[in-house]
């Protein structure tokens, strides 16, 4: 069996590069780009004592923390570039103390008072971190005129209170649960220099950020590299290397090479390869349950998918064990609901689709298309999300449903899905162990790729924001998960498994419960 999925995996992989699905770009142009990230990886110098080289996925598009785009791209270079006033404990999702030392919350539960530590200073020569730059990071993402995509992380802060040079307070509209769980010790909770931003701008800052983490920005080069270095003022413990460098690289059979060939120290395999790497004692080998959501989405604002009744015959029409089988090789198990298992509001009863293609037949019937329909599924140019794809043109074709496969770079894939210009894709994004940060999205107006808008589900999101109750709350958010499945928008994939390889003589340092790395944290033996 094991031969076998290798052998149409193997196929699969074959017939994207050859040409056999249809790309949103010229395959001579595919290739050269390939060629040139292969050759920017070749070309690399071996990593030195001192020096760490790191493969991610895809680059950056920002270093500002409220404007951050992808929590798999920018999240972890912005916790080496800022600190929060809480963060997570490395390796854990416990709550501790950051740049505040401690902090008391009102009776209410409607102001939380932080009492900051004295004599941190920003990244280079900005200054000692005050109540003033706290105030400044939490409300330049509330002001509606800077238009933070995460505006809504803020949505219960009224205004923050200056007490003193070292106290801050947060006045809040309601009781904010998710405040310490998902926004201070996330993203939106980092703080930057106020004096920084608006020296430069925000769109300058957002090339050249200044906060207070163990390393600072050295150089960036779009598309090739980030590199970093130990902030030698650092307040806290300082860590072990000096320099950082990170790789966009998005193929995983790129990674591989390079890891094979000792030019970057950390990186991934597909999952197909990832045993081999763990029977060679040159490597070591990790892997944890991604708090990923996988899933193949449909358009709602134009046809096909504004009817119903094709979604769901779209939902028959797959097979979504075949899906996450041949893209994760046996190491991931599929998804039947938004949330992860472990999250407060896990739907465990969510109902699992299973592909009946008769099923599928009769509502296309229905729906005015018994000779079937054409759909264009648009996808990120990753190894993953390219073999769901050729899986589920197939599947549909047996339902008489034509599937147009356009592979696209990330960049032109999120503009296209983000402006409707889908029919259907395939899309991921990493999250937190709060329900409201994985869903708010959708009850929201920044980001939308489905074009999907419910009232009841808006009002639920809104609920569980302040409900401080933990046995109401979840069960809010299983409500909210059965308005998206009567409403089937998403067929939902898989979670993931996140892996990471190192060469034998890296230290990894703490892995967060999701993979999420902490550089910080690493060494070289």
């Amino acid at each position: 069996m094991k031969h076998l999925r290798k052998i149409i995996r193997t196929i699969i992989v074959s017939s994207l590069f050859m040409g056999l699905i249809v790309s949103g770009m010229a395959m001579g142009s595919k290739e050269k780009t390939k060629e040139t990230k292969a050759a920017a990886v070749k070309t690399l110098p071996a990593a030195g004592k001192n020096e760490l080289k790191i493969a991610t996925w895809e680059d950056v598009n920002t270093f500002d923390p409220g404007w951050m785009t992808s929590g798999e791209r920018e999240l972890t270079i912005m916790t080496c570039l800022y600190n929060g006033l809480v963060k997570y404990k490395e390796g854990s999702w416990k709550v501790v103390p950051d740049l505040a030392k401690s902090w008391e919350v009102s009776p209410d539960g409607k102001s939380v008072t932080f009492h900051l530590r004295k004599g941190v200073q920003f990244q280079k020569g900005y200054g000692e971190m005050t109540a003033e730059d706290v105030k400044f990071s939490f409300e330049r993402i509330t002001d509606p005129k800077q238009k933070s995509p995460w505006m809504g992380q803020w949505k219960l802060l009224d205004h923050v209170q200056v007490i003193d040079k070292y106290t801050v307070k947060l006045v809040l509209k309601d009781r904010m649960v998710n405040l310490f769980t998902s926004v201070l010790p996330m993203n939106t909770g980092l703080i930057v220099s106020k004096k920084a931003v608006e020296e430069m701008g925000r769109e300058k800052f957002s090339r050249n950020p200044i906060g207070t983490g163990p390393y600072q920005l050295a150089s960036w080069e779009p598309k090739a590299h980030v590199d970093l270095v130990a902030f030698k003022d650092y307040w806290g413990e300082k860590p072990k290397v000096k320099n950082i460098t990170f790789l966009p690289i998005v193929e995983d059979s790129t990674s591989e090479t390079a890891l094979k060939t000792g030019e970057i120290d950390i990186g991934r395999s597909a999952p197909v390869d990832f045993k081999s790497f763990k029977n060679n004692p040159k490597f070591k080998v990790y892997s944890k349950p991604a708090l990923k959501t996988y899933w193949l989405g449909m358009t709602l604002s134009h046809p096909p998918f504004d009817n119903l009744k094709l979604r769901q015959a779209f939902r028959y029409a797959v097979n979504v064990d075949s899906i996450v089988e041949a893209a994760f090789y046996g190491t991931a198990k599929r998804a039947n609901t938004i949330l992860p298992p472990g999250v407060p509001g896990y739907w465990a009863d969510a109902p699992a689709y299973s592909q009946n293609i008769e099923k599928a037949k009769n509502l296309m019937k229905e729906a005015g298309k018994a000779n079937g329909f054409k759909v264009k599924l648009y996808v990120p140019a990753s190894d993953a999300e390219k073999i769901m794809a050729t899986v589920i043109k197939a599947d549909a074709a047996k339902a008489g449903i034509d599937v147009e496969i356009n592979v696209r770079e990330i960049g032109a894939f999120n503009t296209a899905a983000n402006k409707g210009q889908t029919d259907a894709y395939i899309q991921f994004y990493t999250a937190t162990v709060n329900p409201n940060y994985i869903m708010q999205w959708f009850a929201g107006k920044s980001w939308n790729p489905s074009q999907w808008r419910n009232a009841k589900f808006t009002e639920l999101i809104k609920e569980g924001t302040s409900q401080i109750d933990p046995e109401k709350r979840a069960q809010i958010y299983v409500e909210a998960q059965k308005v998206i499945d009567k409403d089937c928008w998403a067929i939902w994939l898989t979670h993931g498994t996140k892996f990471w390889i190192t060469q034998k003589n890296i230290n990894i340092g703490e892995i967060y419960p999701n993979g999420r790395l902490t550089p910080w944290t690493m060494s070289i033996k």
